[in-house]
């Protein structure tokens, strides 16, 4: 028997989470791609350097709205043909905009690797932006503007967003505003195209069964001849926002339950208290055996939903807890957080905390990168924003590192109630509770 475990443990070992290979070409664009031989298929990520934070209160939402354009037509695909290409190819394909960025993806069988590289090429660098399709597609956003307005979770993140990160670009909603998508016009999206989709300043990632050098042939082949743009751009920084002063607002909605979030800045994705952070906001509320979770929820009943989270950005981020209760419930739950906050402050989190929270983490990671597109996904967004690409092994190290001294040392400089804001949406909220 133990055999057998000692070569199931050989076995594990022995595997690469990480096979990958980058190139910087002549033209600026960077290739990151993990050859995976047992697949027979291709997740291909085209990464664009732009998102909501590079934009301003005139064009908020431009960037999402381009993200829709690209495939509405090039100067030799009408919108029907790239979606009938796609469709033959058996391929999924889609996009999303973020806060920094925009992607292009498409996942498909390998024999199908150089049609797809070409469609993608085309679509990202020949869109046609015809008026039509963009009264269309103006259109189709604010019917996503309206989904968001009927999801009250993302409502109060999107205002949690424009507190804390008040007068700066980061608390601008990713999809703009019905008034902003309504004053975008042809001349302002082939202007911030131009601008900032530049074929120098992307990333290509890819996963799957791909060999680098194919990979590489291939976007050489599809970039003969082009102009590539390599952009001086701004960062959308705008200075860096500053911490909050104990901050409450209110904003009242037709919902039943009341939702409420409340925060402040967390650290940055190059920053060395990015591991104890997200070590101690899962200690504090991110999974069932986590304080809040089973203080709010089970002790308490307060809530049906509570978690803590963070976000990081490439120069900051954010530190939260959001939850979902009856308004009757929500002060109840704003001074259960603080006695929580409070008490870690003081005496700190245990080694039992330590220990659940980090196998917690490590168990998400790994289980993350388990299919071709969660690997495409993050060697692409790592090697667009940090300065070195870590292998899932090297991460899961320095996860096993932090020590409860790391995690102490950074709840006084992020769990400070009194740089928080807090933001609670609700009808009728502002009440006696």
């Amino acid at each position: 028997m133990q055999c057998e475990v000692d070569k199931e443990i050989a076995i594990l070992n022995s595997i690469s989470f990480d096979n990958y290979k980058i190139t910087e070409l002549d033209s600026g664009i960077k290739v990151i791609s993990e050859y995976m031989p047992h697949f027979r298929s291709i997740s291909l990520g085209f990464w664009v350097p732009t998102g909501s934070r590079n934009e301003n209160k005139s064009n908020s939402g431009i960037t999402h709205l381009i993200e829709h354009l690209i495939f509405k037509g090039t100067q030799k695909r009408s919108y029907r043909d790239i979606a009938i290409e796609f469709d033959v190819m058996g391929a999924e394909f889609n996009a999303y905009t973020d806060k920094e960025n925009c992607c292009i993806y498409a996942d498909f069988i390998d024999e199908h690797l150089g049609k797809s590289i070409e469609l993608l090429f085309d679509i990202i660098c020949n869109p046609l932006f015809l008026p039509e399709h963009i009264k269309t597609e103006k259109k189709v956003v604010l019917e996503e503007i309206k989904m968001v307005d009927d999801n009250p979770s993302e409502i109060v993140l999107n205002h949690f967003y424009s507190e804390v990160y008040d007068g700066h670009p980061l608390s601008l909603p990713v999809m703009g505003t019905r008034k902003t998508i309504a004053q975008i016009n042809k001349k302002t999206i082939t202007s911030y195209f131009s601008e900032r989709f530049g074929l120098g300043n992307m990333v290509i990632s890819a996963a799957g069964n791909i060999k680098h050098e194919d990979l590489i042939g291939l976007i050489r082949k599809n970039t003969e001849g082009s102009i590539i743009v390599s952009n001086q751009m701004t960062d959308g920084r705008n200075g860096l926002p500053q911490n909050c002063t104990g901050l409450q607002k209110i904003y009242n909605s037709k919902t039943k339950a009341a939702h409420l979030c409340s925060g402040g800045l967390g650290c940055s994705r190059s920053d060395a208290d990015r591991y104890p952070l997200s070590l101690l906001t899962n200690a504090l509320g991110g999974t069932m055996s986590s304080r809040l979770f089973q203080k709010v929820r089970e002790d308490e009943g307060l809530a049906y939903s509570i978690f803590a989270n963070n976000v990081q950005y490439k120069d900051t981020g954010l530190v939260f807890v959001y939850a979902a209760s009856s308004k009757r419930n929500v002060r109840k739950i704003l001074k259960l957080v603080g006695n929580e906050i409070d008490d870690i402050r003081k005496n700190g989190i245990s080694i039992s905390e330590l220990e659940r929270a980090r196998e917690n983490i490590k168990g998400s990671i790994v289980l993350g990168v388990e299919d071709i597109s969660s690997r495409m996904f993050r060697l692409g967004k790592t090697l667009m924003f940090d300065k070195k690409v870590l292998t899932i092994n090297q991460i899961l190290k320095k996860i096993d590192k932090v020590t409860v001294g790391d995690i102490n040392m950074v709840v006084d400089k992020y769990l400070d109630p009194s740089n928080f804001s807090t933001v609670i949406l609700g009808k009728n909220t502002g009440g006696k509770q």
